[in-house]
């Protein structure tokens, strides 16, 4: 109820606004953002994490990208803090813009630990793109239903194989004049989106069809295989005259059906067990 009111307050101060800007770069220009996510399984505390990445504008193909270097990482978990700047340091340079028809792909994930950090940056950046059409938004568009993103997962590593499949909704939440805030859901479609690594993922298992499934690495040669429903929000505040995020916050919600032991076939299994995770994010720029 309250959302419904703040936007009706709002609809008469957006008369003379304009849509959603494009984001304006300045080349050589430095800043940083960082990222905490917190994690709990079962509903249960799991870790906090706390990573800070460098962004410097540069000239990319006639256009301008952000160079991004991740240079510290710190994980606090229920027994003991571990300081990973070293391993943030190892992830090579990348580019990613939000300029129009700029890049926005995931690198390729070298530093396993660092896998978290890399897709969530993206994500934040995503829900933000043109490519999202955020910048249709406005006094007579709040929101709307736009695009289903696949994705793939998989590192090589610890994660053998894994998809999602998302519908994207946006929908603008307040502008004023310094600042707009954009609500992105992601959410499973309607239909079954994934093609199933076997077919018991194919049967729904929630109140929407499994748009998630993944297969990775268990001990002494067996795999782990996870499937169910993935959605995540992410609610961005944008500074007006740039176009950059000033913050975002992401909640990530994961129910999950997990097969322990697996054979590298799928076929047979220890147990079957239920898993809850959510993940709860917060990207800032730093000052």
């Amino acid at each position: 109820m309250k959302l419904f009111l703040w936007l009706a307050c709002l609809i008469p101060g957006l008369g003379l606004a304009q849509t959603v800007k494009f984001r304006k770069y300045k080349k050589g220009q430095k800043f940083h953002y960082q990222l905490t996510t917190e994690s709990f399984r079962n509903h249960q505390p799991d870790s906090r994490t706390i990573a800070v990445s460098k962004h410097t504008v540069i000239e990319d193909a006639g256009s301008f990208a952000e160079e991004i270097e991740w240079i510290t990482k710190t994980v606090f978990s229920k027994k003991d803090t571990f300081h990973l700047d070293s391993l943030a340091k190892k992830v090579p340079h990348y580019k990613i813009s939000l300029a129009p028809g700029g890049y926005l792909k995931i690198p390729p994930l070298t530093i396993p630990e660092m896998t978290g950090e890399i897709t969530d940056l993206h994500s934040f950046y995503v829900a933000i793109s043109p490519a999202l059409h955020i910048q249709q938004l406005g006094p007579n568009r709040l929101s709307f239903r736009d695009t289903i993103l696949k994705g793939n997962f998989a590192d090589g590593n610890q994660v053998l194989a894994g998809e999602d499949c998302i519908q994207v909704s946006q929908k603008l939440l307040i502008k004023d004049k310094g600042i707009t805030i954009i609500k992105t859901s992601f959410e499973p479609p309607d239909f079954m989106s994934i093609v199933p690594f076997i077919d018991t993922i194919g049967k729904q298992l929630f109140n929407s069809h499994n748009n998630f499934q993944m297969v990775r690495k268990g001990a002494g040669g067996k795999v782990d295989l996870l499937w169910g429903i993935e959605e995540f929000v992410i609610t961005s505040t944008l500074d007006n005259n740039t176009g950059q995020v000033l913050k975002a916050d992401m909640i990530n919600l994961l129910n999950l059906k997990m097969r322990y032991n697996c054979s590298e076939d799928l076929k047979t299994y220890e147990e079957e067990i239920p898993l809850t995770i959510r993940r709860v994010l917060q990207l800032v720029l730093l000052k």
